[in-house]
């Protein structure tokens, strides 16, 4: 049985993900700043930590097969340094430990407007003036990982929400970016699937609604 840990499980994505990796059988290890935010599962090891403390995530991934990020903050518009240096940290762990596999879940709006469809291209700028400080910062994340030696996949993902799942998505490298929702589930499904598909190791994935 395959052993995972996920970064950022309280969060919408993140309780996906979990969710579905138990389905799929396999062991899960949530790292969490809030237990209380966590409840209890079968198959399920809560540990109490934080992406800014290296030496807890190092302890925590011990006896790992893959991570998977999709932690962020709860305010874009005042991230700080916070991906940057969360996923700094989340790579050194993985490199002390040997993991190899390591998928990180970005957004859209980092992505290059030769990969976005029309109304996307037209839109990402604002996006990017509002929250200039979360692009500036996660871009510094992506670099991170991009310079490690692990084999990295990041998933940049569109707007989401809660709707029904389909279980459906599209993925690819250089896959055209269109304007949209999609359920988290579905985009966890797609960091879930990540783990797996060898073809995306070290390359960056767009995911969208199918």
């Amino acid at each position: 049985m395959k052993h995972i840990a996920i970064v950022g499980a309280t969060g919408s994505t993140g309780k996906e993900l979990v969710r579905l990796a138990i389905e799929a059988d396999y062991k899960v290890t949530v790292i969490v700043r809030y237990p209380s935010k966590m409840k209890s599962q079968n198959g399920v090891s809560i540990i109490t930590g934080d992406v800014t403390d290296l030496v807890g995530l190092v302890k925590a991934f011990e006896n790992i097969d893959a991570v998977i990020s999709c932690f962020g903050p709860s305010d874009h518009r005042k991230v700080g340094t916070l991906m940057s240096t969360g996923t700094t940290n989340i790579v050194k762990a993985c490199e002390k430990n040997a993991i190899k596999r390591f998928i990180f879940m970005s957004g859209f709006v980092q992505a290059d407007y030769s990969e976005m469809a029309i109304v996307t291209r037209l839109i990402t700028p604002i996006f990017r003036m509002i929250y200039h400080q979360s692009y500036n910062d996660k871009n510094i994340a992506e670099s991170a990982i991009q310079n490690s030696n692990l084999d990295w996949t990041i998933v940049r993902a569109p707007g989401l929400n809660h709707s029904q799942p389909t279980g459906k998505y599209k993925a690819g490298i250089k896959t055209e970016i269109y304007f949209g929702l999609m359920p988290f589930a579905d985009c966890a499904q797609c960091l879930l699937d990540a783990i797996d598909e060898k073809g995306w190791a070290k390359q960056i994935i767009n995911v969208g609604k199918k």
